[in-house]
């Protein structure tokens, strides 16, 4: 299935900053590093520590592509991979992280 995902809103940094402080990530922010790099980073910090905000971060991932937390958490592996993908090329990550991460 193909999935389209919105462009993140403001209230969206509220909502990450939660995921980030529950999963104690730190995010390396520099000049030097690409939006893709710091998407990356998140992503592989947050997967050490998913098991302490699954919830959250399934209800995060699934309202962005419009669908329910509960429906999100049984797709297939390859659909969330894709979702995941999604994510780490939004338009702004770098800024909106390093918002959240504050």
């Amino acid at each position: 299935m193909e999935y389209k995902m919105r462009p993140l809103k403001t209230m969206d940094i509220f909502k990450m900053s939660k995921i980030l402080k529950k999963l104690n990530v730190k995010l390396d922010v520099n000049e030097k590093i690409t939006q893709k790099q710091m998407g990356a980073q998140m992503i592989q910090r947050v997967v050490e520590n998913l098991h302490l905000a699954e919830g959250e971060v399934n209800a995060f991932l699934a309202e962005l592509v419009g669908i329910d937390a509960k429906e999100f958490a049984e797709l297939p592996i390859e659909d969330t991979l894709q979702i995941i993908a999604l994510f780490k090329e939004q338009k702004g990550l770098a800024s909106f992280l390093s918002a959240a991460g504050k």
